[in-house]
């Protein structure tokens, strides 16, 4: 295969301004990519011209937020060089994080296995620690200090800090559960997500040398979707860079919506600031949507005050109008939707994958659920409980990460007692009581109280017996490196399979639940396949960093409901932005939080809008059930402010007088469906 960089110019494949982005190699550059303008090419074609020049592929790291992302950047610099670079990293955060950490992690005194802890263990060890600071604990609390922890460290703040900032007790119980929490994690050999990139800059801030080596290894940095990065990730992303300032940062300020997340917008604002002569290119020309859709877009993002300024433009010619649709109520507003999308899919050669229902908040989701259901239309609800998040894969994984790392006292704890053991919180504490005198985690005091050693009850002992022979055996097939026979004689001699029949009466269900433990075990030995000599740790390091990636968007099937949140980075032909109202959208916490808050929903709204490529519908109601009762409803000042727009045609809907508006022609989106379905 021959590069398409030979095939033909850049000047050919780029315009003018993507152009000048992916042939400024030297020097730091922000390359503001609005919706839609061709982002993930700029940055893949950037890569591709750095190699066509004769750089040292080793030399040049390219980071962004998902998996997906990532990947897809490596199958298109594949695409365009005829061949897959070896050495080049294009990788996430997270993944680039793990990597330095398994390299040079004795320096902040954790051991290379280490385990990296998701939400639910974090959780369990918070759950642990709040009882024994306070006592009685409910699950609202601990997700509260979960997520205060998770901010600090994003913010990278430690304990101290949090102490220092308290102002009720409220505050000080979550700065005195931080310290505990970081006090287990090292004592368990773990991490969190948080710290695969608070732990690298803590790192290259206390060792200089190491630092230096990865400055001069990296000579060339590309930083994806820069507007979502938080502290931890900006200061990551400085410490990377050395002498020569060859950083490029792509990203959109009109799109930073993750504030709640602890992103902060200010560091694309001020990129040229922490870049003195940084270059700034804007990428305006919009390839996704229709004119109207745009022009909409920008009618609504310019009242936000900090933002740079520009204009999306599309390639596309005008289209059809927007429709901004009022209904009766809120049953008015999920048959208006569902009336739509039945009329488009008869009237074009639509499919349901292309509509896409977009809301502020998850519990808007449900009345559209129940009436999908109703009508026999398929749907997929993004956001809904992970694979991972099911209890036989937490069990499964729960055994494999005592297995990678044997301090792993959460996951360890979790699964004592599952299938039962008879091993219940006295016979628990015994074996914490037994470990602490031995100084070894609690899984290794289970070795100890099988042969014999320890204060413990015959029945105890005899269970712990077969625990620690199922472990044995595991053990075994995992140093043989045969990861797929560890995983089914693990399952065997803890008689799993039978612990599923016992809680589930089902024969259906328990098939549904065995047949996920399967597939996992199936992965297992795939991802060995793929990966010969790898060791065991690097494939649960690899399996916790997947689970980390929003819902990818190729699973969809029928009709798709989400948030706006997730919907960043995806394009729909048909996309309905539902319960546009005061107090929804801008949320009304958002309201009271002031400025900063509202415009960030105000990038929300522009977030949505440019989701749709051919079609758009802005649907709220007049009247909405809030806390039980039916209130009257206001259209979001976003849409108000506005004023006269050209592109969109007003309704009005309610299903019993069947009084609808501006039903327009669907001629532009059945040529672009069409075409689309070829494609496929």
């Amino acid at each position: 295969m021959r590069s398409k960089l030979e095939a033909s110019s850049l000047r050919g494949q780029l315009n003018s301004a993507q152009y000048e982005a992916v042939t400024t190699h030297l020097g730091p550059l922000l390359v503001l990519a609005g919706a839609g303008t061709g982002k993930t090419r700029v940055i893949t074609f950037r890569i591709a011209s750095l190699l066509h020049e004769g750089v040292d592929p080793s030399s040049i790291l390219a980071v962004t937020f998902t998996n997906k992302a990532a990947k897809e950047m490596k199958e298109r610099v594949k695409e365009l060089l005829g061949f897959h670079p070896k050495g080049i990293t294009i990788s996430t955060f997270h993944s680039l994080g793990v990597r330095i950490l398994r390299t040079d992690s004795e320096a902040l005194g954790l051991r290379t296995n280490f385990t990296i802890y998701d939400s639910s263990d974090q959780q369990s060890l918070l759950r642990g620690i709040l009882r024994d600071i306070r006592g009685a604990v409910t699950s609202s609390d601990v997700r509260s200090v979960q997520s205060a922890i998770s901010l600090a460290k994003n913010r990278f703040q430690d304990s101290d800090d949090l102490i220092d900032e308290a102002e009720d007790d409220w505050e000080i119980l979550i700065a005195r559960a931080f310290a505990r929490y970081e006090e287990h994690l090292f004592s368990m050999n773990a991490v969190d997500f948080d710290d695969l990139i608070r732990l690298p800059v803590k790192l290259f801030k206390n060792n200089s040398e190491i630092r230096d080596k990865y400055q001069g290894q990296f000579r060339f940095v590309m930083v994806d979707e820069y507007q979502d990065t938080n502290g931890s990730q900006y200061r990551f992303t400085q410490s990377l860079v050395g002498a020569e300032r060859n950083i490029c940062v792509v990203g959109d300020d009109d799109q930073s919506i993750y504030g709640f997340r602890g992103a902060e917008m200010d560091k694309i604002l001020k990129f040229e600031r922490d870049f003195p002569g940084a270059k700034v290119i804007k990428l305006e020309e919009n390839y996704r949507s229709t004119a109207s859709i745009l022009s909409l877009a920008n009618r609504v993002i310019s009242e936000n005050s900090e933002r740079y300024p520009k204009e999306l433009k599309s390639t596309l010619g005008v289209g059809e109008p927007i429709e901004w649709v009022d209904t009766k109520d809120e049953p008015s507003e999920v048959d208006y939707v569902l009336r739509k999308i039945s009329e488009i899919k008869r009237t074009t050669k639509a499919r349901y994958e292309d509509f896409v229902i977009l809301m502020r908040s998850a519990f808007q989701a449900r009345p559209f659920e129940e009436k999908l259901r109703l009508r026999q239309i398929p749907y997929t609800l993004v956001g809904g409980q992970s694979y991972y998040d099911r209890k036989e894969i937490k069990d499964v994984l729960g055994y494999w990460n005592v297995l990678s790392n044997p301090h792993d006292d959460v996951s360890f704890l979790r699964i004592v007692n599952t299938p039962k053991r008879g091993i219940g919180p006295t016979a628990i504490k015994k074996l914490d009581t037994f470990a602490r005198s031995k100084n070894i985690s609690v899984y290794e005091s289970i070795f100890f109280a099988s042969q014999g050693q320890g204060d413990f009850p015959p029945r105890m002992r005899a269970s712990l017996k077969l625990l620690a022979e199922a472990f044995a055996k595991a053990r075994d097939f995992k140093e043989e490196e045969d990861y797929g026979q560890m995983c089914r004689t693990l399952l065997d001699e803890i008689c799993y399979k039978e612990y599923l029949h016992e809680l589930y009466p089902d024969p259906l269900t328990v098939q549904s639940r065995w047949a996920a433990v399967e597939e996992l075990c199936r992965g297992v030995e795939k991802w060995q396949e793929d990966n010969p000599g790898q060791s065991f740790s690097r494939y649960m390091e690899a399996l916790m960093l997947q689970t980390q990636d929003e819902q990818a968007d190729d699973d969809r099937r029928g009709v798709t409901l989400m948030t706006l949140h997730s919907a960043k980075g995806l394009e729909f032909p048909v996309a309905f932005l539902v319960g546009t109202e005061e107090e929804i959208l801008p949320h009304k916490k958002s309201i009271e939080q002031g400025d900063r808050a509202v415009e960030e929903e105000r990038r929300l709204l522009y977030v949505g809008i440019t989701r749709a490529q051919r079609r758009l519908f802005i649907v709220g109601a007049k009247e909405r059930k809030v806390y039980g009762a039916t209130r009257v409803r206001l259209p979001s000042r976003f849409l108000t402010e506005i004023g006269d727009f050209e592109h969109w045609v007003k309704e009005y809907y309610d299903p019993d007088a069947q009084v609808v508006t501006g039903d327009q022609t669907n001629f532009f989106l059945n040529q672009i469906l069409q075409q689309g379905n070829q494609d496929q």
